[in-house]
């Protein structure tokens, strides 16, 4: 187990981390998730022993490791940029931390091969120099080189930023397979709301420096906490306080008039005008703009003199439709998310 107590990070004037706490389980997968310099890097940075905290304490295992060197706290940590040795070879690398604790040459080479298989690194690949490799391999590498140390604990800090759509997607998969392979304790850090929600067992939301919610990416997502969590993950439109009120006067409606509120893009109900749409607040549009993305179709629709966004997912019997089309957008009660009002300016 891992815990943030109060910990207070400041770089000259700026305060960094203000004031954070939290607890992450043993054999977790467990996301940071918030924009950039929102404090994720920094809560990374001081577990593995990299930044020290003004105050408060972290914690493994119960243990206060506040002022324990990096070296001792069991901890590999994975890099946005990797952090190889480009004058070594792939095996070098790897095995680099391993020398560093004055392991049997032996040892190191059985262990070395086996974390290198585990990774699907070749053996041929481990006597090529790091930059003969893709960018992918090269994130392997990094991974193994941590991972051949045996850490309780592994910090990934970005570590698919650098790489192509569909390579990120591919390492996802495999990141999340190692890490459930080998049940150790994992942070990641992210502002890419996507790896977030498909590889986290429970994830933090941060917003200057402030831990905004924690949960289940379901919970996260379905049950946004705040509203800046709200309009941070996913899509979201804004919602008229004239909607609002229609949908407050619903029998046993959840909807509450005078509160910030929204709804999810595809939470939505596109049709044809005049069709049925019981236990939804429908209101007439006209498309603006469609979107094609295979597997969902997105209309920008304008509502009211209002932008509305609407996501479709794909089905062979949905109804399609083109600019200009007059239609109808419906939402449910249910489906609509609220928030005390707040002087923030958020985009519908």
């Amino acid at each position: 187990m891992i815990t943030f107590e109060n910990l207070v990070v400041r770089f000259g004037e700026f305060t960094a981390l203000p004031d954070f706490s939290l607890q992450i389980e043993e054999g977790e997968f467990f996301t940071l998730l918030g924009p950039s310099g929102c404090g994720k890097s920094t809560a990374l940075r001081t577990l593995a022993g990299f930044t020290e905290p003004a105050s408060g304490r972290v914690l493994v295992d119960g243990k206060d490791v506040t002022s324990l060197p990096s070296d001792q706290r069991g901890i590999g940590m994975v890099f946005q940029n990797y952090a190889l040795f480009p004058s070594m070879s792939v095996r070098e690398n790897i095995a680099f931390g391993l020398k560093v604790a004055r392991r049997p040459k032996a040892e190191i080479d059985e262990r070395v091969r086996a974390i290198a298989s585990e990774v699907a690194l070749t053996p041929a690949q481990l006597d090529k120099g790091v930059a003969e490799l893709s960018g992918g391999q090269q994130q392997r590498v990094a991974i193994a080189r941590a991972l051949v140390m045996r850490p309780r604990i592994l910090l990934l800090d970005e570590p698919l930023s650098n790489l192509d759509a569909q390579l990120r997607g591919q390492l996802r998969i495999q990141l999340k397979e190692l890490q459930q392979q080998f049940g150790i304790t994992s942070i990641y850090v992210t502002h890419d709301q996507d790896e977030a929600m498909s590889m986290s067992d429970r994830i933090a939301v941060l917003n200057q420096g402030r831990v905004e919610q924690v949960g289940t990416p379901q919970e996260i997502y379905e049950r946004s906490a705040t509203e800046f969590v709200c309009t941070f993950i996913g899509s979201v439109n804004r919602l008229r306080d004239e909607s609002v009120q229609t949908l407050a006067s619903y029998p046993g409606t959840p909807v509450q008039a005078g509160r910030s509120s929204y709804a999810r893009v595809e939470r939505f109900v596109l049709q044809d005008r005049g069709q049925p749409s019981e236990g939804l607040h429908v209101l007439d549009g006209v498309v603006e703009r469609v979107d094609y993305h295979g597997y969902f179709t997105q209309y920008a629709v304008r509502v009211q003199g209002d932008p509305l966004t609407v996501r479709v997912p794909y089905h062979p019997s949905a109804a399609t439709f083109v600019v200009g089309d007059e239609v109808a957008v419906g939402i449910a009660p249910r489906d609509v998310l609220q928030y005390e009002r707040t002087q923030s300016v958020v985009t519908a």
